[in-house]
């Protein structure tokens, strides 16, 4: 059998430990050798990528860059190219499919961000998708989602392709070992003055409640009379300014505004943390609520669908709201029983996010569309 996947880094990154696609069929190829799997860039790839000798990359100009050149590249280039192959199924990137093909096609969708009215798509992404993904839903053999929150709106905006809706889960980065204890102290030591800290994740997705968790901060402060800190793990983009009115901020001085330089950093500084707090208002995948969780870090979070089917009974979950968030800061801060009690249920939902668990759910979804329609 013939597998063409279409992998892309977004914003130009090349990480390939978080990206799903690379994961996933670099494994499969290590596991189906009697396979051909093709990886299909749209724009150059770093060298070292490809390690099996059952994978063939290809670069398939023009890079998918806005709507219209994918629409291109999905319904002209591709096609010809699956021809070209031999292919027996084709993977699309994100929630879309090749509308021109009759070659058995999978979508793996990590979120439906794009239906809603807040999002990180840009207008023309938005419309080309909400005006497209019908039918697109209805072309894909597969459609493989990373939750089960995903699988419940499209089962019940689409009841005819519930069949073909596959929950596959989700992988993390594996680390070597976890930080022990003289590591997370020099951390603390590093960034907060040895001061125990809630580390706050400020992404896109959740930017714009970072003055409702300092207003939180305030409120805990004055109840509490600790000398906790606050530290906002931002990107460099976020950083001027975002937070309008902080100079006047009464715990400004306990506050840190840090932009990671790396992975590694930003790994340690959320392991050493007392807690993590990720609000997000868009429901978006990302990894960060889980990054917390795989370095045995408790977790406040948005309570809403999609991260109660992320995070289950291993974070403590609030509206975007400043008292109630503040409350739950004081219940992670004086309920000792509740805090082991998330710890706990954090490690055993961390070790369920595998690339081998997601792959093996993924590779068999392939085999059995396969399988039928042989």
């Amino acid at each position: 059998m013939t597998i063409a996947v279409h992998i892309r880094f977004p914003d130009n990154a090349t990480d390939p430990a978080t990206n799903l696609h690379y994961q996933c069929f670099l494994l499969l190829a290590a596991g189906y050798p009697e396979h051909h799997f093709i990886f299909l860039f749209d724009k150059p790839y770093p060298t070292g990528l490809i390690t099996e000798k059952n994978i063939t990359a290809l670069l398939l100009p023009p890079q998918v860059k806005n709507p219209l050149l994918q629409h291109y590249w999905y319904n002209f280039k591709i096609p010809r190219l699956l021809n070209r192959y031999h292919a027996d199924h084709f993977i699309s990137n994100g929630p879309v499919c090749s509308l021109r093909t009759n070659i058995p096609q999978a979508m793996i969708l990590h979120d439906l961000s794009f239906l809603d009215k807040k999002n990180l798509y840009t207008a023309a992404e938005t419309r080309y998708l909400k005006k497209y993904f019908k039918r697109f839903v209805l072309k894909a053999s597969v459609i493989a989602v990373t939750n089960h929150y995903v699988r419940n709106i499209l089962a019940g905006m689409y009841p005819q392709s519930i069949d073909k809706i596959q929950v596959i889960g989700y992988g993390l980065k594996t680390y070597p070992a976890p930080l022990q204890e003289e590591a997370l102290q020099h951390i603390k030591e590093k960034y907060s003055a040895g001061k125990e800290y809630f580390q706050v994740f400020v992404t896109d997705a959740s930017i714009e409640n970072t003055v409702v968790i300092l207003k939180a901060f305030s409120a805990f402060k004055k109840r509490q009379l600790s000398n906790m800190q606050l530290i906002l793990l931002v990107s460099a983009a976020q950083k001027e300014g975002f937070i309008p009115g902080f100079e006047n901020y009464k715990y400004r001085d306990e506050v840190k505004i840090i932009v990671p330089e790396n992975e590694a950093q930003e790994r340690a500084i959320t392991a050493a943390a007392y807690a993590a707090i990720y609000l997000p208002v868009i429901n978006v995948h990302e990894d960060k609520g889980l990054l917390a969780l795989s370095n045995n870090v408790p977790l406040l979070t948005c309570d809403n669908d999609l991260c109660k089917s992320l995070y289950h009974e291993a974070a403590l979950y609030s509206p975007a709201d400043e008292k109630q968030v503040a409350e739950r800061m004081m219940l992670l801060y004086k309920d000792e029983n509740l805090r082991n009690n998330l710890l706990h249920a954090g490690r055993s939902i961390a070790v369920t996010y595998t690339w081998d668990h997601t792959a093996g759910k993924l590779g068999q979804s392939l085999l059995d569309t396969a399988v039928q329609t042989a």
